[in-house]
């Protein structure tokens, strides 16, 4: 190979790899350019599962709380039921005891 067809060689390589450098620096700024929008999209991502999941315990606790409120309401309605047969068999005896104190004040 004479020295002409070696120097033609190293220049080739060489714009060769001024192209590949040049290249490789567009990739990184494209990529660097893209960070951001990667960065956007995973919170947007994170922020979508987030809510959802918190929707979900919302939804889980409303239940729960539901049932609470309707056992609480069962056990006070029951509880409100037993404390007006008690009112009523007291008055049931009030009255008489009024009407006996009444009739004997009479005779």
């Amino acid at each position: 190979m004479s020295r002409t067809d070696l120097l033609e060689k190293i220049k080739n390589a060489e714009a060769s790899a001024s192209s590949e450098v040049k290249k490789a620096e567009k990739e990184q700024i494209s990529a660097m350019n893209r960070i951001p929008l990667d960065q956007e999209e995973l919170i947007s991502k994170e922020r979508k599962s987030a809510e959802k999941k918190s929707k979900k315990e919302i939804k889980e606790a409303m239940e729960e709380i539901n049932k609470l409120k309707t056992k609480i309401l069962k056990n006070g309605e029951k509880d409100n039921s037993g404390m007006k047969s008690k009112a009523e068999a007291r008055i049931d005896n009030a009255s008489q005891k009024f009407v006996d104190t009444f009739l004997e004040s009479l005779s």
